[in-house]
């Protein structure tokens, strides 16, 4: 099987331009289901006063009909605050096993307080819920190493109804994708795609 024009080979299967952005969805949904995948984890990025900021985060939701991604997080984060100002937001997933490099960007839509935030809260599982139980907010400077959470909270000992009140530093970013750029590296030469949501074109790139 060689390579035309039209598409490309990966593993012995044949990919046209289509055929490798629905792959693209497929991956990421895996990446929001399966916590083990290599896509669960991503990178994100945004812009702080000119400056980028970068965090890895745990992908919530993928849906490739919307074009959105979703995770959660404190809303007392510097990244909350980021996305308050420019919505402007880029991911990085890589798949070291396929090789397979996808960069993200789109807009953020901020939900807190709201139906979304409140299903999404309902979901969390309470080990998840941990993270949310702080009385200082995340990025904020100690004298000594601490999670900032009680012993007793540190050691599971606490109930869901303990948990609720975490749901005042709860929500939900999700990322409304206007383009996804994929990266495919191989020894015998790199291939590259890039979809673009807002002009609603595919194209075909050098690596």
């Amino acid at each position: 099987m060689k390579e035309t024009q039209d598409h490309i080979i990966i593993n012995n299967l044949s990919y046209d331009l289509e055929a490798l952005e629905k792959d693209c969805w497929i991956r990421l949904v895996n990446g929001a289901t399966k916590s083990r995948d290599s896509f669960h984890t991503p990178c994100i990025a945004t812009l702080n006063k000119g400056e980028s900021s970068l965090r890895t985060v745990v992908l919530r939701k993928a849906s490739p009909l919307e074009k959105e991604l979703c995770f959660h997080t404190d809303i007392r984060s510097p990244k909350w605050s980021e996305l308050k100002i420019n919505s402007s937001i880029s991911g990085l997933f890589y798949d070291a096993t396929a090789r397979v490099q996808l960069r993200i960007k789109g807009i953020a839509e901020l939900h807190y307080n709201d139906e979304i935030a409140a299903e999404a809260w309902q979901k969390t599982a309470l080990s998840s819920r941990k993270s949310y139980l702080t009385d200082l907010s995340p990025s904020s400077f100690i004298d000594f190493p601490s999670s900032g959470l009680s012993i007793e909270i540190e050691q599971d000992n606490f109930t869901w109804e303990d948990s609720e009140i975490g749901q005042q530093n709860f929500g939900v970013v999700c990322i409304h994708v206007e383009s996804i750029d994929w990266l495919y590296l191989h020894h015998t030469g790199h291939r590259r795609a890039f979809f673009d949501y807002k002009q609603e074109c595919n194209l075909w790139m050098i690596p």
